[in-house]
């Protein structure tokens, strides 16, 4: 459960800022009876001991906010009464306040719905439960007004429930926040925490380091800010210091109140993993899951014994009100049964037909992988045979000449010649590597999606590696259309064979300007579109239909035997898309890979 701490937090972003930063045309500076209960309000939410005296003090001061026509502080105020339930393990009574919101919001068609989704992502990130919060608290960012105070609170939320699952994220957020913190100093602490958590969470020691720093030195030059966050930084600290037993015991014996019970178990599993301790870390991580079982556990059992609770009552009416009901809960057992059997029936037969489904699927491409094969085979050892008997004949004349005594060769003749052999033995190396890539799975292995891609990370890392093997007549450069937080998910192993031999190709052809790799999305965006784009010598019209045939060279000179292309194109249909020529780009070539989304 997330602690008074953490919780008074969102509070306070939520809205409960001093009385100077609210309405322009209400002052509350003056009103004694506003000021004490508001401090009333602060007092109980951080005692945490008496929930009546809460309750009351709550109602009064969201009274106050009906009767001055505020009615954005009430809606606030009963978030906070949401929070409060929510902090204090009461997880039904949250829902239901939120629940009520919605209800009132809408009766008095009064938009302001991102509080209730703030209240419910709340609920269910102190479950544990991070899709419903995540999913919660998006829909919030998304029905925002102006309200710069809930922003903040959204922002900061969003941020911290990423933070151990991804970073990346957790950063975006983060830096969302800040836009809207600077207008208010004291909650800068709030972005300077999330900020050094993240390098803890990545393991960036020197980052963590200066955010620890420019914490603690903000910290000092202000006053009247609590602790927030410095206790779980430092547990960070002395693991980046490799005092692993004291961070840990830390963990165990303090109240780190900015943490939540599984933000302590992320923390745990983070530690044993600096320390190499996978066994550790697998054994929280198992805890972990069990915690937040037993916490949404918890919330379902509550509401059973709410509903028998109320189904007691009912029951104690009448005699004829239980004869009722029993009659009712066999009809029901009974039609749940019959329910059950039909969805199970329903589901087996509609396994076994997208079984065999799936079957015929793999039949039909293995036959025609065959069909393939046998039509491929003459041609492969035709190009295979020509390409490996061109370098061989030439090191076998320039070995001649080397063995002949009667030649007489100057040193540098010699190592030219020795030079010569070399660079026709590693011709053939390439062609026998290309021979073995194709032979054990290139053209008929299958590419499964197996992660996420942030495409301007992942993209110029591929085309950057070719730094060092371009002449400095060619300028290398990545570009794209798409934000820094776009991701795609596809193989990525096969997106990388596509992109080598993509930029390999245009490396060949191209003597001098640049190559170009370019990623943005389809006008439906439905589909990612990544272009390697040269200024070489192009394609003629007469070999664009021919280039991604097997075998196919539009220099028979050049080394390779043809098969680049056509793997490369085969390799995108099974990650879902395609690759093609843009045949109307005439400064060079310019194939481009499209991928769903």
């Amino acid at each position: 459960m997330q602690t008074i701490k953490t919780i008074f937090l969102s509070i306070i972003l939520v809205g409960l800022l001093p009385p100077n930063l609210w309405a322009a045309e209400f002052d509350f500076r003056n009103d004694s009876l506003h000021k004490r209960l508001y401090n009333q309000f602060v007092e109980y939410y951080n005692r945490g001991d008496k929930p009546n005296e809460f309750y009351k003090n709550i109602e009064e001061l969201s009274q106050y906010y009906r009767r001055h026509g505020l009615i954005l502080q009430y809606y606030k105020m009963q978030l906070n009464n949401c929070l409060y339930d929510t902090e204090h393990n009461r997880p039904m009574e949250a829902l239901k306040r939120a629940n009520n919101m919605l209800t009132d919001m809408k009766a008095e068609d009064f938009d302001a719905y991102s509080l209730v989704y703030m209240a419910l992502g709340t609920i269910f990130e102190s479950r544990g439960n991070f899709r419903m919060a995540s999913y919660y608290f998006e829909q919030g960012v998304s029905n925002l007004g102006n309200d710069n105070g809930l922003k903040m609170g959204i922002y900061s939320r969003l941020a911290y429930l990423h933070l151990f699952r991804n970073p990346t994220e957790a950063k975006y957020w983060n830096e969302k926040y800040f836009q809207e913190a600077t207008t208010f100093p004291p909650y800068m602490q709030v972005y300077l925490y999330i900020d050094a958590m993240i390098n803890f969470v990545v393991g960036n020691k020197h980052d963590f380091m200066k955010a620890y720093k420019v914490y603690h030195d903000y910290h000092n030059s202000q006053e009247g800010l609590d602790n927030y966050g410095m206790e779980v930084l430092e547990i960070a600290h002395k693991a980046f210091e490799e005092s692993y037993d004291e961070a840990l015991n830390m963990l165990l014996t303090h109240d780190t109140g900015d943490l939540n019970t599984v933000g302590c178990y992320d923390m745990r599993i983070i530690i044993y993993r600096m320390m190499g301790k996978l066994d550790k870390g697998l054994d929280e991580s198992i805890q972990r899951a069990d915690c937040i079982d037993s916490l949404n556990s918890d919330m379902l059992f509550t509401n059973l014994n709410e509903l028998n609770a109320q189904a007691g009552v009912a029951r104690a009416k009448t005699k004829a009100a239980k004869d009722h009901e029993t009659m009712l809960i066999v009809v029901l057992s009974l039609s749940l049964v019959i329910i059950i059997l039909l969805a199970l029936g329903i589901l087996h037969t509609r396994k076994n037909r997208q079984s065999l489904k799936k079957k015929n699927e793999q039949l039909r491409a293995a036959l025609a992988m065959a069909e393939e094969g046998e039509k491929m085979k003459s041609e492969f050892v035709r190009s295979v045979s020509h390409e490996i008997r061109t370098p061989l004949n030439a090191i076998t004349g320039f070995n001649d000449i080397l063995n002949n005594t009667q030649i007489e060769l100057t040193a540098e003749e010699r190592s030219d010649l020795l030079h010569r052999i070399n660079t026709n033995v590693q011709a053939i190396t390439t062609i026998v590597d290309e021979m073995l890539h194709v032979a054990d799975k290139e053209s008929n292995e299958f590419y499964p999606k197996s992660k996420k891609i942030f495409c301007n990370q992942f993209l110029p890392s591929v085309l950057y590696a070719y730094r060092d093997k371009v002449s400095s007549n060619i300028e290398l450069k990545y570009t794209t259309k798409v934000l820094n937080r776009f991701q795609i998910e596809t193989n990525e192993e096969g997106l990388r064979k596509v992109l080598e031999q993509l930029i390999q190709n245009a490396i060949k052809f191209t003597k001098e300007g640049s190559i170009e790799l370019h990623c943005e999305q389809s006008p439906d965006n439905q589909r990612v579109l990544i272009s390697v784009t040269d200024t070489g010598k192009g394609i003629s019209k007469e070999e664009q239909e021919k280039i991604f045939e097997s075998f196919y060279k539009s220099d028979t000179f050049e080394q390779g035997i043809g098969l680049g292309l056509t793997i490369s194109q085969k390799i995108a249909r099974k990650l879902g898309g395609n690759l093609l020529l843009d045949n109307t780009y005439e400064g060079g070539a310019r194939f481009v890979l499209a991928l769903p989304i």
